[in-house]
């Protein structure tokens, strides 16, 4: 090993990077085929089958087998992470991405353990993205890689961002989008080598990933026909949901902030699950990711409904974050999205063309991953949608982020006047 390390070491500098770029994207394909097959593995004892196989994943499973699968799934849940969390913390992607002088020391292990157990909670019925996972395993490889090619420092966070895009890459098939979500929301700074070099890292992870993993559009859309006719709702829709997706981001990062973590685990986290459980019953669309949500509210659903799933889905993501478990939150707000936009047509007697769901979608992910451009790349590639599409979703995203930026301009001037009283 120390002569492979010191070989690649001794390449240039310029096809060294290439190389990490290539051989980072490669390993990350099979992570992401690997955490694929965990899903389904899972999927298939909690439920009978996986989700690409059933248009819904409860479709004939009996209310008890779904209750007691819970049940299991959040006791195990909770001591994992007690016991991982004992030894040391659990470091996130921007965690793994700080100066090593400032950086908590990180256990190659126990965080693949962490980000595994994210799927396995996720295939068992967790209201919580599965995104999570392949980003921070991702991540992980990238930092040793980076350790093994000899970067530097700043070329090591570089790469170790690069992992967590071609996670995303991988799982997903949405290398481009990747490329975005790098620099946008991970805040690296942009620059064409960089590009060039995040390119490669995300194009041969999706390619890799793409011998298992299915490239075709995630949720099941009727024909979509953009026009300027209905343009005049656009600006209203971005008024009624950015305020809830703004809430629903800050709650987040409350929910996350305030996670519990010592012994209380052992009691939160399974009686989230049993909560969860007990609202399955009525509407088992609200277990995994989200995915049951949006393609329910696609499929045509009324303002009651949708304004359960909409309130009812942001709470038990909230309380399972919360409670201890960890996870993303992409998904899930792809779904609250789309119902939330739903709920806004219904409520004002409007039809609720797939077009305006779409809107609503790339409304609440902006605000999520606070990324224009990566919202919009995501709701084109979860959906299947054409270049037709790019414009108005674009024109939602940013009217998206405008808004964002004056609620943080009110909540911060608020925030400021409260502290200081």
């Amino acid at each position: 090993m120390e002569r492979i390390v010191r070989t690649l070491q001794a390449i240039p500098y310029k096809l060294r990077m290439v190389l990490a770029a290539c051989l980072l994207g490669l390993v990350s394909g099979f992570a992401g085929i690997i955490l694929h097959d965990l899903l389904e593995f899972v999927e298939g004892l909690v439920f009978g089958h996986s989700e690409h196989e059933s248009s819904f994943l409860t479709d004939g499973v009996p209310p008890y087998r779904i209750g007691i699968s819970l049940l299991i799934v959040g006791l195990t849940s909770a001591l994992v992470w007690y016991s991982l969390q004992r030894k040391g913390k659990l470091l996130s992607i921007k965690g793994q991405m700080k100066e090593e002088d400032s950086r908590l020391a990180l256990h190659f292990w126990r965080q693949l353990l962490h980000s595994s157990w994210q799927i396995i909670a996720v295939g068992g019925g967790a209201p919580i993205g599965k995104e999570g996972a392949p980003r921070e395993i991702g991540a992980l490889l990238a930092g040793r890689l980076a350790k093994g090619f000899g970067l530097p420092l700043a070329d090591r966070i570089f790469l170790i961002a690069c992992g967590a895009g071609a996670g995303l890459a991988a799982v997903y098939q949405v290398p481009l989008t990747s490329v975005f979500f790098i620099f946008e929301t991970l805040g690296i700074a942009f620059s064409l080598k960089r590009f060039f070099l995040a390119g490669i890292s995300t194009y041969v992870a999706a390619y890799t990933a793409g011998w298992v993993i299915s490239d075709h559009a995630l949720y099941k859309l009727p024909i979509t026909t953009w026009s300027l006719q209905g343009l005049w709702l656009l600006p209203i829709l971005v008024l009624v949901l950015t305020p809830l997706a703004y809430g629903f981001a800050r709650l987040t990062k409350q929910a996350t902030a305030h996670r519990i973590k010592d012994k209380r685990i052992l009691l939160t986290l399974p009686l989230a699950f049993l909560f969860l459980a007990g609202l399955s019953l009525k509407l088992p669309h609200l277990l995994g990711n989200g995915r049951m949500v949006a393609q329910e509210v696609i499929n045509g659903i009324s303002w009651k409904t949708a304004f359960l799933l909409f309130v009812l889905k942001a709470l038990v993501v909230l309380l399972t974050l919360w409670a201890g478990a960890y996870g993303g939150t992409l998904t899930p707000s792809f779904a609250l999205g789309m119902a939330g936009a739903a709920l806004f047509t219904l409520a004002f007697g409007l039809e609720s063309p797939s077009t305006i769901l779409l809107l609503g979608a790339v409304c609440f992910l902006t605000v999520t991953l606070k990324a224009p451009f990566s919202a919009t790349g995501l709701v084109i590639g979860f959906t299947g949608q054409g270049l037709d599409a790019l414009p108005y979703l674009l024109l939602t995203a940013f009217l998206t982020v405008g808004l964002t930026q004056r609620l943080d301009c009110l909540f911060g001037r608020k925030l400021k006047e409260s502290s200081s009283r």
